[in-house]
């Protein structure tokens, strides 16, 4: 039996995510995908190919650190982690 090792290049960045539902997604994003390196998470979101978003460390009915997929065409808004709390507090 051959195992092979499959290495994955990581630049995670923290995010809330808001879903036309109304919830709130908090968690973490890969802004390395497919061998493209993204700056903001806008990049990943906006110009992405891929039609789904992966969240992992996010906290689903009290189980932490779940693997979650979105469908970007549900979601509201998404900000940095540090950019949605300053606007949570301004409201």
């Amino acid at each position: 039996m051959v195992v092979r090792m499959i290495s994955r290049r990581m630049d995670p960045r923290s995010v809330v995510i808001k879903m036309i539902d109304g919830s709130v997604i908090r968690g973490q994003v890969n802004l390395y995908h497919e061998e493209t390196q993204y700056n903001r998470i806008s990049d990943l979101i906006a110009r992405g190919s891929e039609p789904f978003l992966v969240v992992f460390g996010v906290t689903v009915e009290e189980k932490p650190d779940q693997v979650i997929i979105v469908n970007k065409r549900n979601i509201l808004w998404a900000a940095p982690e540090e950019e949605a709390d300053a606007s949570e507090e301004s409201i």
